[in-house]
């Protein structure tokens, strides 16, 4: 029965709505400022995205809402129905909700309207769906809210002027309330984001969903409907009970206050973003988990800092257990303080510093968001001494300069990330491996090494050194054609070295006939890895093109220990394939059975005379740490963790994401003469239904 009378007032109310000429105005005005804008922002912006669409949705409603509830009360006590209704067969709760709900289902059909522009971007794009629909979500709880406040102040007055005035008051307080937070500090700074209408529309208009927003749209429509429901009863209005009404007012307020102080400071949050972008990754973690010391992070932004600074800080912060510590500076306002880290008072810039250990990187991040790569590639250098890789060149080695797909660009800047720089190193010229190399990595010659090359290596690994082999595959043929002397020369094994150590590169192609990348089964996709947990732990699937098999030497010197690392992942649909004619048949004679190790480590302890214990680590292949190759499976983490150990760092190692990849939207001319049809003909119809409804209304 109460259920039924609040439907009755909804519906009546909606009635009211949709049969007067002045609703529908307002329908095709907002539709029009929206669609104006809409139209404007995709064609700039060129992005498959809505967040700035629901930025002006929200500036929007602040002006809407009170034109739609600014008669909800007000009207029915200025034409006297009023007291008709309170003594009407129906509760005082019943009226309020029913009047809410039936502004509340107009209000959604103007929003699902808009989802119009959901529809165009789907068509058009790829957009991030679950973005989109998190931030109609957030719109559409927003402009609940609003009007919750919008039927509060209808209940004050019988005027509906003071009663939208009363609204424009409360709803610019709340939406510029950011304005004011440069003049507070602590709880009470809190306080004012907390309830300030901004920040919580602009989390789940990115894809982040948290308690502290939903807390405070819902708990706000509650306080705004019991205030409401006491408000109408007159009788409380009498002077005597007057101190009861402002008690309950005050101690609502008090309530809605406190609970949503503390759910801001909560931090529950659900990030639904397709590429997870809000959310640290699994080496951003790692990284900030195993700092060697405490680092400080400090950013200059002039004015109101974004919302997603200050969550991307905390997350830092608490993921570090409090070794990374933040602060958001405004350079104008404590110059002297921004004095201290430089020329940085500049309102057009934002900075960040991060320092530790007397070491210090600048970031800038005004044209883009500040991203969690850029802080955290900052972090990692200034937490740990810069470290020196040699590539060896002048043999046809893949080059760390190259972009291309056979470049090692893209493993020169992950070690870049994890703070090593990368030379390259010819040994022909410079007569001697440098004394600050960490790691001497020889990848894929090639041609021969002269002898003299070879020994200075070898010299190095005696005395310490450390080292990464990366020895490319042999050339194949086919039985009807022969390969020459040449060909057969091509791509050494760089066995004078190795053997040296124990191990021996073979002259065959490993094949995998049930774990494979793509097509080719000489191209084994494995994770079978040696026993070595600081390389392999964490490690999914690597893969290997053509690589070579490596055997043991039955006489090698006992000083030296010796592991496999990568082996192929199947045992009998695995071998190494000493036919070079692509002839894929196993001969138990000729062929290495599987699993077949494709990289191994040596160790030798240190001795007297000795910088180090020696380290050599050896892949037969290099393609996989390649430009073209090196994002596939785990090959990046691969690398990285070998050169890692090679080095013997303490830390684990980063590998930066794979950069947010924002949907572009790029319009032809005739797209955008059908997107700008579209959006003219909505108002049309809706002026078209307006007139149809009023006519039928005259019959």
């Amino acid at each position: 029965m109460f259920v039924n009378k609040i439907i009755a007032i909804a519906k009546k109310e909606l009635s009211v709505y949709f049969k007067s000429p002045i609703a529908y105005i307002i329908l095709i005005l907002t539709i029009a400022i929206f669609n104006i804008f809409f139209y404007m922002i995709i064609d700039q912006n060129k992005e498959v995205a809505l967040k700035d669409v629901f930025q002006v949705m929200e500036f929007m409603f602040i002006f809407l809402v009170p034109l739609l509830t600014m008669g909800a009360f007000a009207q029915e006590k200025a034409s006297g129905t009023m007291e008709f209704l309170m003594t009407a067969p129906v509760t005082n709760t019943a009226i309020v909700i029913g009047k809410y709900l039936g502004a509340l289902v107009f209000f959604s059909s103007l929003i699902g309207m808009t989802f119009m522009y959901y529809g165009i971007v789907e068509y058009f794009g790829t957009p991030d769906r679950m973005t989109i629909l998190t931030g109609y979500l957030g719109v559409w709880l927003e402009g609940a809210f609003f009007l919750g406040v919008g039927m509060l102040t209808s209940c004050w007055t019988g005027n509906q002027v003071i009663a939208a005035i009363s609204s424009y008051a409360i709803l610019f307080l709340m939406y510029f309330s950011s304005n004011f937070l440069q003049y507070f500090t602590g709880a009470v700074k809190v306080m004012i984001q907390a309830l300030g209408t901004g920040g919580h529309l602009e989390n789940l208009a990115v894809g982040i969903i948290t308690v502290s927003d939903v807390v405070y749209y819902i708990s706000g429509i509650l306080i705004c409907l019991f205030l409401t429901r006491l408000s109408i009863e007159n009788r409380l209005w009498q002077f005597k009970k007057a101190a009861v009404v402002f008690l309950c007012v005050l101690v609502s307020c008090c309530l809605w206050f406190g609970i949503n102080y503390f759910t801001y400071l909560l931090p529950w949050q659900w990030d639904v973003t397709r590429a997870k972008q809000h959310t640290l990754s699994a080496g951003t973690i790692d990284v900030v988990k195993n700092l060697n010391r405490d680092v400080k992070v400090t950013a200059f932004y002039a004015g109101i800092p974004p919302k997603y600074l200050e969550d991307l800080f905390k997350e830092y912060t608490k993921v570090s257990h409090g070794k990374i510590s933040t602060e958001i500076i405004d350079p104008i306002k404590e110059i002297g303080y921004a004095a201290q880290f430089g020329n940085v008072i500049n309102v057009k810039e934002h900075k960040v510093f991060v320092s530790s250990g007397g070491q210090q990187k600048e970031i800038y991040f005004t044209d883009s968001p500040l991203s969690q790569e850029q802080l955290t590639n900052a972090i990692v250098r200034v937490n740990q001494s810069k470290r020196r890789v040699y590539f060896l060149t002048g043999h046809g080695e893949l080059n760390i300069e190259s972009k291309d797909d056979q470049g090692l660009n893209i493993l020169a800047r992950l070690l870049d990330s994890n703070n090593f720089e990368s030379r390259s190193l010819m040994l022909a010229v410079a007569r001697e491996i440098p004394k600050d190399c960490s790691v001497l990595i020889i990848a894929g010659p090639k041609n021969d090494l002269t002898k003299q090359e070879d020994e200075i290596i070898e010299n190095y690994l005696e005395k310490g050194g450390r080292a990464l082999f990366l020895v490319e595959n042999v050339i194949v043929t086919t039985p009807d054609k022969t390969l020459t002397p040449e060909e057969l020369g091509k791509n050494p094994s760089l066995n004078e070295i190795l053997n040296q150590w124990g191990l021996n590169v073979e002259s065959d192609v490993v094949v995998d006939l049930a774990s494979h990348a793509g097509e080719d089964v000489g191209s084994p996709a494995t994770k079978n890895y040696g026993q070595n947990q600081v390389i392999t732990e964490g490690l999914d699937y690597t893969f290997y093109v053509r690589p070579r098999s490596i055997t043991v030497l039955k006489d090698y010197r006992s000083t030296i220990k010796l592991a496999p690392l990568v082996l192929t992942a199947s045992k009998k649909e695995s071998w190494g394939e000493s036919d070079r004619t692509l002839r894929v048949h196993f001969d138990e004679n000729k062929d290495i059975p599987g699993p077949v190790a494709i990289a191994y480590l040596a160790f030798k302890a240190k001795e007297k005379g000795d910088r180090a214990d020696t380290r050599l680590v050896v892949f037969t292949d290099a393609d996989f740490l390649s430009n073209v190759y090196i994002h596939y499976y785990s090959n990046a983490q691969m690398g990285l963790k070998v050169i890692n150990w090679l080095a013997e760092t303490d830390y684990k190692v980063f590998v930066d994401q794979e950069k947010i990849k924002v949907e572009r939207l790029d319009l032809t001319s005739k797209q955008k003469y059908i997107i700008a049809i579209v959006l003219f003909l909505m108002p049309v119809f809706i002026a078209l239904a307006g007139i149809i409804v009023w006519l039928k209304s005259k019959i």
